[in-house]
């Protein structure tokens, strides 16, 4: 009976994994622990060739060509990301901007909450703004912590993918704003001043009306796929508890041997 209940939670385990990675499956960046993260120095753009190489990297392309190169990492306290705009090539100082949104619990709600950020710093600036949801449309501006970082500059020939100056942003956000989870919802859009044009991740946000932040119900996700953002191993867990069944079986698989013995 024993061995029945264990290889039923076995196969329960089984379909809690395969059901995840399905649903990371939809649209989604992905984030990655990087302990040389740290080592960026936020002036705004690459520093050098290297800088921002241990992360994970997104392009997004869109059908008028424009190209945006997103990277993401997390370590210790903080979320790191970096926003490349290289196909603006007619850079506006302080019109151009990059905003990002993160949902803490990803609960996809129709209007902002109190678990809703959105980051957001404009073409040369040294420090950028914080908004909360507060259960209306429209978010409210918070005081900045003092470890939080938002920069932008004008790109440089350490840049990786384009030598052609254009905006780039890099933000460092505390995890304890949004509290730590494996799955944020995710929202990004940068403002073209020239053309006045917004590209938006997810892309079928592109070009709507930005004078307010677009529903957290059509945000795409952000997820850490190894568990390392809120600082926990599914391959593991799933490792200890195949031990652990192998060994609840054998002990009783030697119950039932001693008991015959015993009769």
């Amino acid at each position: 009976m024993q061995l029945k209940i264990f290889f039923l939670l076995f196969i329960i385990l089984i379909m809690f994994v395969t059901h995840e990675k399905i649903y990371a499956s939809s649209d989604q960046i992905l984030i990655t622990i990087s302990p040389s993260i740290e080592q960026v120095i936020f002036d705004g753009k690459w520093t050098n060739t290297l800088e921002w190489k241990q992360s994970s990297h997104n392009q997004i392309e869109y059908d008028d060509q424009t190209v945006i190169h997103i990277r993401t990492a997390h370590f210790n306290e903080y979320m790191y990301v970096f926003i490349d705009y290289i196909s603006n090539k007619q850079s506006n100082n302080l019109l151009d901007s990059s905003t990002i949104c993160l949902d803490g619990k990803n609960n996809k709600n129709n209007i902002p909450d109190a678990d809703d950020f959105c980051f957001s710093v404009s073409l040369g600036q040294k420090q950028g703004e914080i908004f909360q949801g507060n259960n209306t449309s429209n978010m409210i501006k918070i005081s900045n912590p003092s470890d939080f970082i938002a920069i932008s500059n004008i790109s440089d020939e350490n840049d990786r993918y384009s030598t052609i100056p254009h905006p780039s942003f890099e933000f460092k956000i505390p995890i304890k704003l949004i509290e730590r989870s494996d799955n944020y919802g995710f929202y990004l859009y940068v403002y073209d001043a020239d053309s006045n044009i917004f590209y938006s991740w997810p892309q079928d946000l592109s070009n709507e009306n930005m004078s307010r932040i677009s529903s957290p119900n059509i945000w795409g996700n952000i997820i850490s796929p190894d568990k390392s953002l809120p600082e926990f191993n599914t391959p593991i867990i799933i490792f200890i508890m195949m031990i652990s069944f192998i060994i609840l079986a054998q002990q009783s698989s030697k119950l039932k041997i001693l008991r015959r013995f015993q009769t």
